[in-house]
This record gives structure tokens, sequence and C-alpha cells, in this order.
């Protein structure tokens, strides 16, 4: 939630007060919003450490258009790789990590202190080096005080809060639930309003201005937009469903941990060398809005074909995860290319801003359709086949509910359900893993319909090809060519 606010409201705005100040304060956020996790007594200090981290980040991942923009065009897309560089280290280190922390007592609070530390040292780095132009769309500071956007980024950040909260709420409550309609509709209406103020409100500065979307007919901006956010969508997809696969399928309480973590890597190293692959063999295949195109087509098949998982099937799995995962990895990157070369140099932080909330925003989004298809279908399927399976070898029908709570507990609580044979246990497991074999079946084979819109959209992207020659368009004032700037 709070990455997503940050990532709208200060990468828009870093167009008029430069990029500095919102990364170096996004690195002091993070590095008190880790300390605040470390030291952390109860889950209230762990949800205000999230809070500071999630905003410190969306400040400090401005990095995404701000080190692009001090190298060539010809490299944006692997300058963007480049400052995603810590998070291929968090994704493949982080889950082993934190699987062998929770082996140790309070291990885990170095999850928390090893980025303060790091982000430390980021924000030394960057308070003594990085100067860059104070002004970049050429306002005086006051001037730029004075027009800006209040009204819109009171809107979206309100209306953000309640759609987002209301996507969390859907994971636990009914979708009937007060707490889910409130939530839901009013951020809904607030976001229609948002987008009504940015669009007839007299503004020198919005956050959104419309011609950012309508330019190219929507080529330019709106459809890697859009394709941007269902690349996110399909991430999070995978994330929902592969670590299910692994914890249901292919592990069980009496396997090694350590089996887990591995089981883990082919999601996350694929990821990695599909952002490898791009930066290494992108400008050599060139042709990019096809590549685009291709990594996401690949990406969406391979996220769908998911949908034939079984627990006999690890193998064919973890290939379809990696090179689903491969696919991602290439097109999460260009497609932030995309949106960035789809403004001019002096509102590059708008389309900044708007990358980032189809990164952050998507997710959230994505975990909440994909979530509840899978509750709903496995548990559908679950009391469906459960009855089936063990009423013919005798199990009181009375104490299935019991056996349906106690099942995904593991054994300590099967011993404590009346009537347990070792063969109606074993009905049960099986039971209780086709269904979710047709749970993950929906979730991947629903994930084809948003996969098929992001590929139109690729499709529908004009081509960066023009853009991407020699020119840097910003140098740092503390850099010998800094004369070279239009503005400072």
């Amino acid at each position: 939630m709070t990455v997503t606010i940050a990532f709208m409201v200060c990468g828009a705005n870093s167009d008029l007060f430069g990029r500095r100040w919102f990364i170096v304060g996004g690195n002091v956020l993070l590095f008190i919003g880790f300390i605040v996790g470390g030291t952390a007594k109860n889950n209230n200090a762990l949800i205000a450490s999230m809070a500071l981290i999630g905003f410190g980040a969306g400040n400090a991942q401005l990095a995404a258009f701000a080190l692009p923009e001090l190298l060539p065009n010809k490299w944006r897309h692997s300058a963007i790789v480049l400052a995603d560089v810590g998070v291929y280290f968090a994704v493949v280190v982080g889950p082993v990590a934190g699987r062998f922390s929770i082996q140790h007592g309070d291990s885990w609070r170095w999850l928390f202190y090893g980025p303060a530390i790091a982000v430390a040292f980021s924000f030394l780095g960057l308070y003594l080096y990085y100067f860059p132009p104070a002004h970049p769309r050429g306002l005086p500071f006051g001037q730029a005080v004075r027009e800006l956007d209040y009204v819109g980024a009171i809107l979206f950040i309100v209306s953000a809060t309640l759609i987002l909260t209301g996507i969390v709420y859907t994971t636990t409550l009914p979708a009937s639930n007060p707490k889910v309609i409130g939530t839901l509709v009013s951020g809904l209406a607030l976001l229609v309003v948002f987008a009504l103020y940015e669009t007839f409100a007299p503004l020198k500065q919005p956050l959104t201005p419309t011609h950012v979307f309508t330019r190219g007919k929507g080529r330019d901006l709106t459809a890697p937009f859009v394709a941007g956010f269902v690349v996110t969508m399909f991430y999070y997809a995978i994330n929902v469903i592969y670590p299910t696969m692994i914890s249901v399928f292919f592990t069980d309480e009496t396997t090694d941990f350590r089996y887990a973590i591995v089981l883990t890597l082919p999601q996350n190293l694929g990821l990695t060398f599909g952002a490898v692959l791009l930066t290494l063999f992108g400008t050599a295949i060139g042709h990019w809005r096809w590549t685009l195109t291709g990594s996401v087509t690949i990406m969406v098949v391979f996220g769908a074909l998911l949908a034939l998982g079984t627990p006999e099937r690890k193998g064919m799995m973890i290939a379809f995860v990696f090179l689903a995962e491969v696919g991602f990895g290439w097109a999460q990157y260009l497609s932030i290319a995309f949106i960035q070369f789809g403004v001019d140099q002096v509102e590059l932080g708008i389309s900044g801003g708007l990358a980032g909330v189809a990164r952050f925003a998507g997710g959230s989004v994505a975990i909440s359709v994909y979530t509840t298809i899978l509750t709903n279908v496995q548990s559908n399927a679950f009391a469906r086949l459960l009855p089936r399976a063990v009423l013919p070898l005798g199990f009181p029908s009375a104490s299935i509910p019991d056996l349906a709570a106690a099942l995904p507990l593991g054994s300590a609580a099967l011993a404590q359900v009346e009537g347990l044979t070792p063969e109606i246990v074993g009905a049960a497991a099986a039971a209780f893993r086709q269904s979710y074999v047709e749970g993950l079946r929906t979730t991947a084979l629903s994930s084809l319909s948003f996969g098929i819109v992001g590929i139109i959209a690729c499709v529908c992207c004009v081509d960066i090809g023009r853009k991407m020659d020699d020119r840097i368009e910003v140098f740092l004032e503390n850099d010998e060519n800094a004369d070279k700037n239009r503005f400072h």
C-alpha cells in the first residue's frame, strides 16, 4: 500500500523537486523501518515497520528511472535491471535465509538488521555523491510548491488505501462482508473522482496529466502501462500457485526444510536469468516490441501450463515455473522501459511513478484475485471429494468436519480425530491433494484471461527502437558535463 502511494505521489513530484531528496529520504525511512522491524516485540510494531519500509522503498526505487536517465538511452533496459539488482539478491537469498532463520530463535531479526546495514551504506553513497538537477522541469522551488497537485495527491492516497485494504479483506472475508463492500466501493468511487479531477480541473502540475495517456492514441504510455500491470499480475499468480504446490504436492511435515528451500530456487533463478538475458542480448536482438510480446507470451503460456500440476509432475512444474519466470524477468524490465519512453524527459517522474503503480498495485490485485479463486475452488472440491473418499471406508459422516479441519494441520491434529485408520488417513490426504489439483488448475487457467489482455497491449505498443540512442538525458550537477543539462 505505502509503496504504491510513494511511487505515484513522490515519483511524479520528483519532476518538480529533483530525485535526490526523495531517494535519500527513502533510504532514511528504510533504515528506520528495518530497525523497528528488527527490534519489534509485537505485531503492531511489525505493521509499523512494514509501512515505513514500504514508503521508504517506494522512494528509494525511484532509482528505476533516476539511474537510467544518467546513462545513454540505448542502455535504458540494462539500467533498469541494474537499479533492481538488490531485488535479485532478495528473491534468491531471502527465502533461503528466511527458512534458516526461523529454525534458530531470534535470528529472524537479522532479516531486518542485514538490510539496515546495506541501506546505511547506500545512504552514505547517495548523500555524498548523488547530485542530480534540483529542478528537472525548470520550475523555481516556490512556484513548484504553489502549483503542487495537493487535492489529487490526497484523493489518490485515500482511494488507494481504501481499495488496497478492501482487496486484502477479500482474502480473509466473504465478498458480501460490509468491510469488503464498504472499502472497495468507497475507494473505487474516490478513484473515479481522482480521475475526473485530474482530467477537468485547471491544474498546472497534475499528478497524472491526461495527455500522457492519450499520447499516440494510447500506444505510447497506456498500452505499456496495461502490459506492465498484467506482467506483474502473472508474477504474483505464480507466487500463489507454485509455493502452494511445494507445500501440498511436493513436501509434507516430515520433509527436510532444506529440500523445500531447493524447490523455491527455480522460480527466483528464472526471474534473475530472464533479466540477465535482457541485459546481455536485448540490444543485439532489437525488435523491442516483438521481444516484449514474445516474452509476455512465454510467461503466459508456461504460467497457464501450471494447470497441469499434480503431485506426480514435480519435474514438469519446476521446468514450467522456470520458463515462465524467465519470460517475466525479460518482460518486467522491458515493459518499464516502454513506460519510461512513453513521455518526454520532463515527465519521466510521472511515467516512472505509473510504472511503480503498475508493478505494486498490480501485485495486490493479483494476490486477491488468485487467492480468492484458489480458496473457493479448493474448498468446494474438498467438501465434495472428502466424503467420497472416507465414507466407503467406514468413517462416520458426523466426524467429517473434524477431519477436514485437522487434515491441513498435520499428524498432531489428526491424532485428535476419533475413528481414523491409516487407510482412512491416506484416502483423506489423497482427496485433499486432489482438491488442490482442481483449485490450482482453475487458478492457472484463469490467468489466461489477463495474459491475453497483456499480449494484446504489447502488440499495441509503439516500438522504442528509435529512442534507444546515444543521448544522455541528465548529467549530475557535480559532473564535468553538468552544463549540458537543460535545467539545473
